[in-house]
C-alpha cells in the first residue's frame, strides 16, 4: 500500500510538472487536486495499517469501521475540495477544470498503482 501511495504522488508531481510546462503557472490547481486524491488514499493506507494492528473477527465491528473509514475519507475530499474552489475562486488565473484534472489524475494512479502492485 506504501509503494502505490509513493507511486501516486510520483504520478501527481509528474503531471503538474508536465502541465505547468506546456501551459504555464495558471495551472497549479492540478497539484492541489493530486493532493486532495493523495490525501484520501493515505486516510486509507493509515485505516489499512491500524486493521494490521487491531485484528477481530466480528463482522459487525469490521462493517462498522469499514463505514466510518469510508465517510471519513467522504468528507474529507469534499471539504478540501470545496476550500479548493473557495479559496481559488479570489486566486487570480485560477482554473477550476485544473483542479478537478489532478483529483480524477491522482485517484487513477492510485487505482493503477494498488492494482500493479497486486498484480505482483
Amino acid at each position: 500500500m506504501f509503494y502505490a501511495l509513493a507511486g501516486q504522488s510520483a504520478v501527481i508531481v509528474a503531471g503538474t510538472l508536465a502541465i505547468w510546462l506546456l501551459w504555464g503557472p495558471p495551472f497549479w490547481p492540478f497539484l492541489y487536486g493530486g493532493s486532495v486524491a493523495s490525501a484520501s488514499a493515505g486516510l486509507l493506507v493509515w485505516r489499512w495499517k491500524q486493521g494490521l494492528r487491531d485484528y477481530h473477527c466480528d463482522g459487525r465491528r469490521h462493517l462498522k469501521r469499514f463505514y466510518r473509514s469510508f465517510w471519513e475519507r467522504f468528507f474529507v475530499v469534499v471539504l478540501l475540495l470545496a476550500a479548493g474552489f473557495w479559496l481559488g475562486s479570489s486566486a487570480p488565473g485560477f482554473q477550476p477544470l485544473a483542479m478537478l484534472l489532478g483529483f480524477i489524475v491522482g485517484q487513477l494512479a492510485w487505482v493503477i498503482a494498488t492494482a500493479a502492485q497486486k498484480s505482483e
